[in-house]
């Protein structure tokens, strides 16, 4: 996993969108699932049975790359079937993207 810490940052609820065409199967994984929402919160979670690998990709809400000196922080979510991902302002930083995607890759 990677390392972070928790912040003290309300998250807010954001929808989820995950393309699943029926129970997951070892043939069929790794199962990817995306969330876009608010930089202050967005949660993915990962379909019953699966938990996230270690491959997860956060973007700006268009999917292109966040700045260079975009800083964010993470946690598990959901009992381990899931993360949560959001910008984590310092001083003089840049201001956050207007949405952020989060894409996890879900393995049994």
């Amino acid at each position: 996993m990677r390392p972070g810490r928790i912040a003290g940052v309300g998250l807010a609820a954001v929808a989820l969108t995950a393309t699943l065409a029926g129970p997951a199967q070892a043939d069929n994984l790794p199962e990817t699932v995306s969330a876009t929402g608010s930089p202050s919160g967005v949660t993915a979670i990962c379909p019953e049975g699966l938990h996230p690998d270690n491959d997860w990709i956060i973007t700006n809400g268009d999917g292109t790359r966040l700045g260079a000196n975009q800083r964010w922080q993470w946690r598990d979510s959901d009992g381990g079937r899931g993360i949560i991902v959001w910008i984590a302002p310092y001083l003089d930083s840049p201001p956050p993207p207007p949405s952020i995607r989060l894409t996890i890759s879900c393995i049994s």
